[in-house]
Protein backbone atom coordinates (compact mmCIF):
# COMPACT_ATOMS: atom_id res chain seq x y z
CA UNK A 1 0.00 0.00 0.00
CA UNK A 2 1.01 3.26 -1.23
CA UNK A 3 1.57 6.01 1.41
CA UNK A 4 2.22 9.77 0.84
CA UNK A 5 3.88 12.43 2.40
CA UNK A 6 4.47 16.32 1.34
CA UNK A 7 7.28 18.30 2.10
CA UNK A 8 7.92 21.99 1.61
CA UNK A 9 11.76 23.53 2.14
CA UNK A 10 12.32 26.47 5.14
CA UNK A 11 15.02 28.83 3.73
CA UNK A 12 17.20 31.25 5.28
CA UNK A 13 18.81 34.80 4.04
CA UNK A 14 20.90 33.00 1.69
CA UNK A 15 18.20 31.23 0.31
CA UNK A 16 19.82 27.70 1.45
CA UNK A 17 17.20 24.71 2.78
CA UNK A 18 17.51 24.89 6.98
CA UNK A 19 14.52 22.73 7.50
CA UNK A 20 11.18 21.02 6.25
CA UNK A 21 7.54 21.30 7.03
CA UNK A 22 5.98 18.02 6.86
CA UNK A 23 2.11 18.24 5.56
CA UNK A 24 -0.10 15.06 5.36
CA UNK A 25 -1.81 13.96 2.17
CA UNK A 26 -3.48 10.35 1.42
CA UNK A 27 -2.51 10.40 -2.45
CA UNK A 28 -0.50 12.17 -4.93
CA UNK A 29 -3.00 15.61 -5.05
CA UNK A 30 -0.77 17.69 -3.56
CA UNK A 31 -3.63 18.60 -1.01
CA UNK A 32 -4.78 18.53 2.36
CA UNK A 33 -7.42 16.06 2.20
CA UNK A 34 -11.01 17.49 3.75
CA UNK A 35 -12.07 14.52 5.57
CA UNK A 36 -9.22 13.99 7.55
CA UNK A 37 -9.28 15.49 11.30
CA UNK A 38 -6.15 16.99 12.10
CA UNK A 39 -5.73 14.80 14.97
CA UNK A 40 -5.67 11.65 12.82
CA UNK A 41 -3.78 13.62 10.06
CA UNK A 42 -0.92 14.62 12.44
CA UNK A 43 -0.65 10.09 13.55
CA UNK A 44 -0.67 9.15 10.31
CA UNK A 45 2.03 12.00 9.52
CA UNK A 46 4.03 10.70 12.30
CA UNK A 47 3.73 7.07 11.40
CA UNK A 48 4.90 7.92 7.89
CA UNK A 49 8.41 10.04 8.86
CA UNK A 50 8.95 7.67 11.98
CA UNK A 51 7.54 4.32 10.79
CA UNK A 52 7.60 3.87 7.32
CA UNK A 53 9.53 6.04 4.64
CA UNK A 54 11.67 7.40 7.68
CA UNK A 55 12.01 10.96 9.02
CA UNK A 56 15.99 11.56 7.94
CA UNK A 57 15.02 10.59 4.73
CA UNK A 58 12.20 12.61 4.51
CA UNK A 59 14.17 15.64 5.54
CA UNK A 60 17.54 14.97 4.62
CA UNK A 61 18.40 15.02 8.10
CA UNK A 62 17.45 18.48 8.56
CA UNK A 63 15.00 19.51 10.99
CA UNK A 64 11.16 19.12 10.98
CA UNK A 65 8.09 21.18 11.43
CA UNK A 66 5.15 19.27 12.33
CA UNK A 67 1.26 20.90 13.27
CA UNK A 68 0.14 19.31 16.05
CA UNK A 69 -3.40 19.69 17.58
CA UNK A 70 -3.74 20.83 20.97
CA UNK A 71 -5.20 17.57 21.97
CA UNK A 72 -2.09 15.32 21.02
CA UNK A 73 0.02 17.95 23.01
CA UNK A 74 -2.60 17.69 25.95
CA UNK A 75 -2.51 13.34 25.63
CA UNK A 76 1.37 13.45 25.97
CA UNK A 77 1.50 11.91 22.25
CA UNK A 78 4.26 14.51 20.88
CA UNK A 79 6.54 12.38 22.88
CA UNK A 80 6.53 9.59 20.49
CA UNK A 81 8.72 11.84 18.68
CA UNK A 82 12.30 12.97 19.83
CA UNK A 83 12.59 16.50 20.72
CA UNK A 84 16.37 16.40 18.99
CA UNK A 85 14.77 16.93 15.20
CA UNK A 86 10.97 18.05 15.14
CA UNK A 87 9.76 21.28 15.64
CA UNK A 88 6.26 21.49 17.36
CA UNK A 89 3.74 23.91 15.27
CA UNK A 90 1.10 24.88 17.35
CA UNK A 91 -1.58 25.76 15.85
CA UNK A 92 -3.89 29.06 15.32
CA UNK A 93 -7.13 27.36 16.65
CA UNK A 94 -5.26 27.23 20.09
CA UNK A 95 -6.18 29.44 22.48
CA UNK A 96 -3.51 31.18 25.65
CA UNK A 97 -5.34 29.41 28.03
CA UNK A 98 -3.94 28.16 31.40
CA UNK A 99 -4.14 25.07 30.57
CA UNK A 100 -2.52 24.94 27.38
CA UNK A 101 0.28 27.40 29.26
CA UNK A 102 1.22 24.12 31.14
CA UNK A 103 1.37 21.80 28.63
CA UNK A 104 3.67 24.16 26.45
CA UNK A 105 5.65 24.73 29.51
CA UNK A 106 6.48 20.88 30.09
CA UNK A 107 6.89 20.27 26.70
CA UNK A 108 9.70 23.42 26.71
CA UNK A 109 11.12 21.94 29.76
CA UNK A 110 11.28 18.62 28.22
CA UNK A 111 13.27 20.04 25.49
CA UNK A 112 11.26 20.76 22.56
CA UNK A 113 11.61 23.42 20.11
CA UNK A 114 8.09 24.81 19.66
CA UNK A 115 6.65 26.90 17.37
CA UNK A 116 3.44 29.67 16.45
CA UNK A 117 2.03 28.68 13.12
CA UNK A 118 -0.32 31.65 11.83
CA UNK A 119 0.49 33.31 14.65
CA UNK A 120 -1.88 36.69 15.18
CA UNK A 121 -0.35 38.37 18.42
CA UNK A 122 -2.42 39.26 21.52
CA UNK A 123 -1.21 40.26 24.79
CA UNK A 124 -2.83 37.55 26.17
CA UNK A 125 0.20 35.42 24.17
CA UNK A 126 3.01 37.75 26.15
CA UNK A 127 3.36 34.90 29.09
CA UNK A 128 3.83 32.12 26.84
CA UNK A 129 6.77 33.60 24.72
CA UNK A 130 9.37 32.83 26.33
CA UNK A 131 9.08 28.94 25.77
CA UNK A 132 8.62 30.13 22.13
CA UNK A 133 11.46 29.49 19.53
CA UNK A 134 9.76 30.60 16.27
CA UNK A 135 6.85 32.39 14.82
CA UNK A 136 5.54 32.17 11.45
CA UNK A 137 3.48 34.94 10.32
CA UNK A 138 1.25 34.21 7.32
CA UNK A 139 1.57 37.19 4.90
CA UNK A 140 -1.08 36.84 3.20
CA UNK A 141 -3.65 36.69 6.05
CA UNK A 142 -1.55 38.86 7.82
CA UNK A 143 0.71 41.69 5.94
CA UNK A 144 3.85 42.64 6.64
CA UNK A 145 2.68 46.75 7.15
CA UNK A 146 0.24 45.59 9.89
CA UNK A 147 2.93 43.80 11.93
CA UNK A 148 6.03 45.57 11.91
CA UNK A 149 5.43 47.13 15.08
CA UNK A 150 5.45 43.91 16.79
CA UNK A 151 8.58 42.51 15.79
CA UNK A 152 11.05 44.37 18.15
CA UNK A 153 8.93 43.12 20.81
CA UNK A 154 9.59 39.19 19.77
CA UNK A 155 13.11 39.58 19.28
CA UNK A 156 13.57 40.51 23.35
CA UNK A 157 12.41 36.94 23.78
CA UNK A 158 15.20 36.05 21.02
CA UNK A 159 12.37 34.89 18.92
CA UNK A 160 13.04 33.92 15.12
CA UNK A 161 10.80 34.95 12.86
CA UNK A 162 9.43 32.88 9.67
CA UNK A 163 7.21 34.57 6.51
CA UNK A 164 5.17 31.62 5.17
CA UNK A 165 3.26 32.28 1.75
CA UNK A 166 5.98 34.41 0.10
CA UNK A 167 4.86 34.59 -3.66
CA UNK A 168 6.88 36.90 -5.28
CA UNK A 169 10.71 38.17 -5.01
CA UNK A 170 9.32 41.44 -3.42
CA UNK A 171 7.71 39.78 -0.53
CA UNK A 172 10.73 38.11 -0.01
CA UNK A 173 12.54 41.06 0.45
CA UNK A 174 10.40 43.10 2.20
CA UNK A 175 10.70 40.97 4.90
CA UNK A 176 13.96 40.28 4.61
CA UNK A 177 14.48 43.81 5.59
CA UNK A 178 12.12 43.95 8.08
CA UNK A 179 14.38 41.13 10.14
CA UNK A 180 12.81 37.53 9.06
CA UNK A 181 15.41 34.70 9.57
CA UNK A 182 12.91 32.33 7.70
CA UNK A 183 11.22 32.00 4.47
CA UNK A 184 8.68 29.70 2.70
CA UNK A 185 6.36 29.77 -0.15
CA UNK A 186 5.78 29.14 -3.87
CA UNK A 187 8.19 31.33 -4.83
CA UNK A 188 11.02 29.25 -3.37
CA UNK A 189 9.01 25.55 -3.54
CA UNK A 190 5.96 23.94 -3.84
CA UNK A 191 5.47 21.06 -1.04
CA UNK A 192 7.23 17.87 -2.51
CA UNK A 193 5.08 14.85 -2.49
CA UNK A 194 6.92 11.73 -1.26
CA UNK A 195 5.69 8.15 -1.52
CA UNK A 196 6.37 5.11 0.44
CA UNK A 197 5.32 1.51 0.51
CA UNK A 198 3.61 0.40 4.09
CA UNK A 199 3.63 -3.13 5.11
CA UNK A 200 -0.39 -3.82 5.63
CA UNK A 201 -1.03 -4.88 9.11
CA UNK A 202 -3.67 -7.30 10.73
CA UNK A 203 -6.27 -5.43 12.84
CA UNK A 204 -7.42 -7.72 14.95
CA UNK A 205 -3.90 -8.40 15.97
CA UNK A 206 -3.24 -5.00 16.66
CA UNK A 207 -6.55 -4.44 18.62
CA UNK A 208 -5.58 -7.35 20.84
CA UNK A 209 -2.26 -5.82 21.67
CA UNK A 210 -4.13 -2.89 22.38
CA UNK A 211 -6.13 -4.79 25.19
CA UNK A 212 -3.00 -6.19 26.29
CA UNK A 213 -0.88 -3.16 26.50
CA UNK A 214 -3.58 -1.42 28.38
CA UNK A 215 -4.13 -3.67 31.23
CA UNK A 216 -1.86 -3.28 34.58
CA UNK A 217 1.01 -5.61 34.22
CA UNK A 218 0.31 -7.37 31.18
CA UNK A 219 2.16 -10.01 29.99
CA UNK A 220 5.30 -9.90 27.81
CA UNK A 221 4.91 -13.26 26.17
CA UNK A 222 1.20 -12.33 25.18
CA UNK A 223 2.41 -9.33 23.86
CA UNK A 224 5.60 -11.28 22.28
CA UNK A 225 3.22 -13.64 20.75
CA UNK A 226 1.02 -11.25 19.31
CA UNK A 227 3.48 -8.78 17.45
CA UNK A 228 5.45 -12.27 16.42
CA UNK A 229 1.98 -12.67 13.78
CA UNK A 230 2.03 -9.69 12.43
CA UNK A 231 5.05 -8.32 10.52
CA UNK A 232 4.00 -5.04 9.89
CA UNK A 233 3.93 -3.86 13.94
CA UNK A 234 7.33 -5.66 14.57
CA UNK A 235 8.50 -3.53 12.09
CA UNK A 236 7.26 -0.37 13.06
CA UNK A 237 7.70 -1.08 16.45
CA UNK A 238 11.81 -1.79 15.56
CA UNK A 239 11.76 1.66 13.48
CA UNK A 240 10.37 3.25 16.63
CA UNK A 241 12.45 2.23 19.63
CA UNK A 242 15.26 3.27 17.14
CA UNK A 243 13.47 6.89 16.82
CA UNK A 244 12.81 6.82 20.12
CA UNK A 245 16.40 5.69 21.66
CA UNK A 246 17.84 8.47 19.14
CA UNK A 247 21.36 7.62 18.70
CA UNK A 248 21.79 4.58 21.25
CA UNK A 249 23.83 1.86 20.39
CA UNK A 250 22.09 -1.03 22.09
CA UNK A 251 21.56 -3.93 19.50
CA UNK A 252 18.06 -5.43 19.87
CA UNK A 253 17.94 -9.20 20.02
CA UNK A 254 14.39 -9.76 20.29
CA UNK A 255 11.08 -8.62 19.95
CA UNK A 256 10.51 -8.92 24.11
CA UNK A 257 13.62 -7.25 24.23
CA UNK A 258 12.16 -4.15 22.11
CA UNK A 259 8.57 -4.16 24.05
CA UNK A 260 11.11 -4.02 27.53
CA UNK A 261 13.01 -1.23 26.21
CA UNK A 262 10.03 0.77 25.28
CA UNK A 263 8.68 0.55 28.95
CA UNK A 264 4.58 0.65 29.60
CA UNK A 265 4.39 3.99 29.36
CA UNK A 266 5.97 4.70 25.67
CA UNK A 267 4.91 1.15 24.31
CA UNK A 268 1.12 2.44 25.26
CA UNK A 269 1.29 5.55 23.38
CA UNK A 270 3.01 3.62 20.19
CA UNK A 271 0.37 1.09 20.65
CA UNK A 272 -2.20 3.82 20.67
CA UNK A 273 -1.21 5.90 17.89
CA UNK A 274 -1.22 3.14 15.58
CA UNK A 275 -4.65 2.13 16.96
CA UNK A 276 -5.91 5.70 15.80
CA UNK A 277 -4.86 5.23 12.47
CA UNK A 278 -5.99 2.20 11.82
CA UNK A 279 -4.05 0.86 9.87
CA UNK A 280 -5.44 -1.43 8.17
CA UNK A 281 -8.51 -3.74 8.53
CA UNK A 282 -7.91 -6.57 6.35
CA UNK A 283 -5.95 -9.32 6.54
CA UNK A 284 -2.25 -10.04 5.66
CA UNK A 285 -0.90 -10.88 2.19
CA UNK A 286 0.30 -13.75 1.52
CA UNK A 287 3.27 -13.01 0.82
CA UNK A 288 3.67 -11.47 5.13
CA UNK A 289 2.20 -14.51 6.04
CA UNK A 290 4.53 -16.67 4.37
CA UNK A 291 6.90 -15.08 5.90
CA UNK A 292 5.76 -15.21 9.49
CA UNK A 293 6.37 -19.28 9.01
CA UNK A 294 9.52 -18.09 7.72
CA UNK A 295 10.42 -16.63 11.02
CA UNK A 296 9.13 -19.39 13.26
CA UNK A 297 10.85 -21.76 10.92
CA UNK A 298 14.28 -20.12 11.45
CA UNK A 299 14.03 -20.11 15.39
CA UNK A 300 12.89 -24.15 15.25
CA UNK A 301 15.77 -24.86 12.63
CA UNK A 302 17.96 -23.02 14.48
CA UNK A 303 17.25 -25.49 17.48
CA UNK A 304 18.09 -28.15 15.53
CA UNK A 305 20.79 -27.50 13.29
CA UNK A 306 22.59 -26.96 17.07
CA UNK A 307 22.55 -22.97 16.59
CA UNK A 308 21.59 -22.24 20.75
CA UNK A 309 23.71 -19.29 20.99
CA UNK A 310 21.71 -18.00 17.30
CA UNK A 311 18.30 -18.50 18.33
CA UNK A 312 17.36 -15.50 19.79
CA UNK A 313 18.17 -13.70 16.78
CA UNK A 314 16.62 -16.19 14.03
CA UNK A 315 13.24 -15.20 14.28
CA UNK A 316 13.91 -11.82 13.45
CA UNK A 317 16.26 -13.13 10.88
CA UNK A 318 13.27 -14.61 8.93
CA UNK A 319 10.48 -11.97 9.71
CA UNK A 320 13.18 -9.24 7.45
CA UNK A 321 14.03 -11.46 5.19
CA UNK A 322 11.56 -10.61 2.66
CA UNK A 323 11.20 -6.64 3.81
CA UNK A 324 13.01 -5.44 0.43
CA UNK A 325 10.45 -7.49 -1.84
CA UNK A 326 7.53 -6.18 0.28
CA UNK A 327 9.30 -2.14 0.72
CA UNK A 328 10.42 -2.36 -2.99
CA UNK A 329 13.48 -1.02 -1.15
CA UNK A 330 17.67 -2.40 -0.50
CA UNK A 331 17.62 -4.36 2.53
CA UNK A 332 20.59 -2.41 3.88
CA UNK A 333 18.71 0.76 3.41
CA UNK A 334 15.66 -0.59 5.43
CA UNK A 335 17.81 -2.18 8.81
CA UNK A 336 19.66 0.91 8.54
CA UNK A 337 16.65 2.36 10.76
CA UNK A 338 16.52 -0.53 12.81
CA UNK A 339 18.96 -1.27 15.89
CA UNK A 340 19.11 -4.85 15.11
CA UNK A 341 21.97 -7.36 16.30
CA UNK A 342 24.90 -7.44 14.26
CA UNK A 343 24.29 -11.14 13.44
CA UNK A 344 20.70 -10.44 12.05
CA UNK A 345 22.61 -8.01 9.66
CA UNK A 346 24.88 -9.84 8.44
CA UNK A 347 22.78 -12.68 8.03
CA UNK A 348 20.32 -10.22 5.67
CA UNK A 349 23.01 -7.86 4.06
CA UNK A 350 25.79 -10.25 3.86
CA UNK A 351 23.89 -13.27 3.38
CA UNK A 352 26.79 -15.10 4.80
CA UNK A 353 27.00 -16.65 8.57
CA UNK A 354 25.21 -19.71 10.49
CA UNK A 355 22.31 -17.51 10.51
CA UNK A 356 22.37 -17.07 6.44
CA UNK A 357 22.48 -20.42 6.37
CA UNK A 358 19.59 -21.76 8.51
CA UNK A 359 17.33 -18.93 6.85
CA UNK A 360 18.62 -21.00 3.20
CA UNK A 361 18.04 -24.10 4.78
CA UNK A 362 14.38 -22.95 5.77
CA UNK A 363 13.75 -21.37 2.05
CA UNK A 364 14.70 -24.57 0.52
CA UNK A 365 12.54 -25.94 2.75
CA UNK A 366 9.12 -24.21 2.20
CA UNK A 367 10.31 -24.39 -1.70
CA UNK A 368 10.87 -28.13 -1.77
CA UNK A 369 14.05 -27.92 -2.93
CA UNK A 370 14.96 -31.16 -1.72
CA UNK A 371 18.70 -31.60 -2.73
CA UNK A 372 19.47 -28.17 -0.82
CA UNK A 373 17.63 -29.90 2.35
CA UNK A 374 19.36 -32.96 1.87
CA UNK A 375 23.09 -31.20 2.18
CA UNK A 376 21.79 -29.19 5.08
CA UNK A 377 20.46 -32.18 6.61
CA UNK A 378 24.06 -34.34 5.87
CA UNK A 379 25.99 -31.33 7.31
CA UNK A 380 24.17 -30.98 10.69
CA UNK A 381 23.58 -34.31 10.95
CA UNK A 382 19.66 -33.94 11.78
CA UNK A 383 17.45 -36.81 11.61
CA UNK A 384 14.72 -36.18 8.67
CA UNK A 385 11.72 -37.08 11.14
CA UNK A 386 12.97 -34.40 13.48
CA UNK A 387 12.61 -31.92 11.02
CA UNK A 388 9.36 -32.97 9.19
CA UNK A 389 7.82 -32.59 12.84
CA UNK A 390 9.58 -29.42 13.67
CA UNK A 391 7.71 -27.99 10.21
CA UNK A 392 4.29 -29.23 10.64
CA UNK A 393 4.54 -27.88 14.17
CA UNK A 394 4.98 -24.58 12.48
CA UNK A 395 2.29 -25.09 10.26
CA UNK A 396 0.16 -25.54 13.31
CA UNK A 397 1.61 -22.63 15.02
CA UNK A 398 0.50 -19.98 12.54
CA UNK A 399 -3.03 -21.41 11.48
CA UNK A 400 -4.26 -22.55 14.98
CA UNK A 401 -2.91 -19.41 17.03
CA UNK A 402 -6.29 -17.63 18.60
CA UNK A 403 -7.02 -14.38 19.24
CA UNK A 404 -7.76 -14.18 22.88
Amino acid sequence: MEIYTARQPILNRKKKVVAYELLFRDSQKNCFPTDVTPDIATAKLLINSYLSIGLDEMTEGKPALINFPMAMLSDHLVNLAPYKNIIVEILETVEPSDENFDVLAKLFHQGYTLALDDFIYSTAWDRFLPFIKLIKIDIVETPLSSIAHLLPHFREYKIKLLAEKVETHEEFMQAKELGFEYFQGYFFYKPEILIGVEIESSHPFLMSIYHEVMKNGYSYRKLEGYFEHDMDLTYKLLRFVNSVFFGHTHEIKSIKQAIAYLGEVQLRKFICLIVMVELNPQKPTVLIQNTILRARLCEQFAKIMGLKQLTKYAFLTGLFSTLDAILDRPMEKILSSMPLAEEINIALIEQTGSLAECLAFVVAYTEGDWDTINIFIDIYDIDPANLISTCNKAYQWLSAYKIS
